[in-house]
């Protein structure tokens, strides 16, 4: 399995999402980035005029809701992150090849049925759990973690 660490992490994903709803809708013509600007607060505006909504430009409760967006995406937790890769071949890894690695161990988990939470880069308690039943079912020892026989059973380099 190949990796590729090209990942911008620092691009808000509500942010992404909204843009891509309100591009889908006709009220934004920009790159679909995932970074607030004039052009993304200018089609909120006039999404929220078009709605009846109190004009911001902000991505408020009102909004998010007519838009369909339960609440913002959080933000990687690199503490947690870290803690998941700790003492394994990926300890020393950037944050965002992390992000995309565990990423990928939830698609692979989720390919094999283990997972069925979001593939979103952050490990949760659904998601240590379905890894240590993976590692069971593969004859690993359960960490929960990212370990070398872990990563070498996921073919991960």
């Amino acid at each position: 399995m190949v990796f590729l660490p090209v990942v911008d992490v620092r691009a808000d994903e509500s942010i992404r999402l909204v843009q891509k709803k309100l591009q889908a809708l006709g009220y934004y013509k920009g790159k679909v980035d995932g970074a607030s600007g004039s052009m993304t607060n200018a089609a909120i505006r006039r999404f929220q005029l078009a709605q009846n909504l109190k004009v911001t430009g902000e991505l408020n409760h009102q909004t998010l809701a007519k838009l369909g967006v339960d609440r913002p995406a959080p933000a990687p937790d690199y503490n947690t992150i870290g803690r998941f890769f700790a003492g394994g071949p990926f300890a020393r890894a950037e944050a965002n090849f992390q992000v995309e690695t565990l990423r990928q161990i939830q698609q692979i988990l989720a390919a094999g049925g283990f997972y069925a939470g979001p593939h979103n880069g952050m490990p949760s308690p659904a998601f240590v759990a379905a890894l240590k039943e993976w590692q069971v079912a593969q004859g690993i020892s359960p960490s929960g973690r990212m370990d070398s026989s872990t990563a070498t059973k996921m073919a991960l380099h």
